[in-house]
């Protein structure tokens, strides 16, 4: 199954995106992998917020496939432990969800929009805490390469 890690706006930390880069390259290892960037929407301060995360949403939209199980990061999501993360992914790899692909969306500074929350398939919360987007982005690729090594009983896990 296909993972691909849908995002609003590039990375811009050096640091920080090699750091996710590195993570999809270790992901490669068990699934096919695919970073998507979403351009960000220029909020000029006359601009209204709600305008700018829809117009990202439906750049969102256009890019994740119908077949795809979609979870979005939100601060009303689910939290999980690694361990627990990393049996919720196995069961959708395992096809649990029918569903053909899997992908990850991360919103922008503003989040995502409502239509974007409503067409997914599951809310992943990372923290309690608010994360900057690039250490999100981090962090979600992170959690997902754990999973796989949680579930095949690989040392990185601990």
């Amino acid at each position: 199954m296909k993972i691909t890690f849908i995002s609003v706006g590039a990375i811009k930390d050096p640091c920080m995106r090699d750091a996710a880069g590195g993570y999809l390259k270790r992901i490669k290892r068990y699934s096919p992998v695919e970073a998507v960037e979403i351009k960000e929407e220029p909020s000029p301060a006359k601009m209204p917020r709600a305008d700018v995360i829809k117009k990202e949403g439906e750049r969102i939209l256009k890019k994740v496939k119908g077949s795809d199980f979609m979870i979005a990061l939100s601060e009303n999501g689910k939290e999980f432990t690694s361990a627990g993360f990393a049996g919720f992914i196995e069961s959708l790899l395992q096809g649990a969800s029918g569903k053909k692909g899997l992908s990850f969306v991360v919103g922008g500074p503003f989040g995502l929009h409502k239509d974007v929350i409503k067409r997914a398939d599951a809310l992943l919360s990372l923290s309690k805490m608010t994360l900057p987007h690039d250490l999100a982005r981090v962090t979600l690729s992170e959690q997902v390469y754990r999973a796989f090594t949680i579930s095949r009983g690989e040392p990185y896990s601990h």
